[in-house]
């Protein structure tokens, strides 16, 4: 089954992600495996012990102590995740910043629907080629 991670400090902004998933799951007839976490030492940690493999995570910059491109920087060098696609959800402006780690996408915060569709279908599309 496909996973997807959610990882932003704020839950208001996990809920309304995972309800964007959702949405799509119901119009598409599939499901996803989505875990949520508020910050990214949970989300390392979650990969390290339990060997959680994802799919895609949709990743918040501005966090507390590790922030979304440090978790990133981790993510991408661990063997098990390094080819995991990442999604910055940012309401940071300078996106560049974010592309040493190889994003799928940096999108701006509300993402909306369509957004979330357009990634999901990318990364589908990917995922189903192999």
């Amino acid at each position: 089954m496909f996973t997807i991670g959610i990882c932003d400090d704020r839950l208001l902004c996990r809920r309304l992600l995972e309800a964007q998933i959702h949405l799509y799951e119901e119009e598409n007839d599939i499901l996803f495996n989505i875990y949520e976490f508020s910050n990214g030492e949970e989300l390392l940690e979650e990969i390290e012990r339990d060997g959680l493999v994802f799919d895609l995570i949709f990743l918040d910059n501005s966090m507390k102590k590790l922030t979304g491109l440090e978790t990133a920087r981790l993510i991408r060098q661990s063997k098990s995740t390094s080819a995991c696609d990442i999604v910055f959800v940012t309401s940071a402006d300078n996106h560049d910043q974010f592309m040493q780690v190889r994003p799928l996408q940096v999108v701006c915060k509300p993402c909306t629907q369509e957004g979330v569709k357009a990634i999901l279908e990318k990364v589908l599309a990917f995922h189903i080629g192999k």
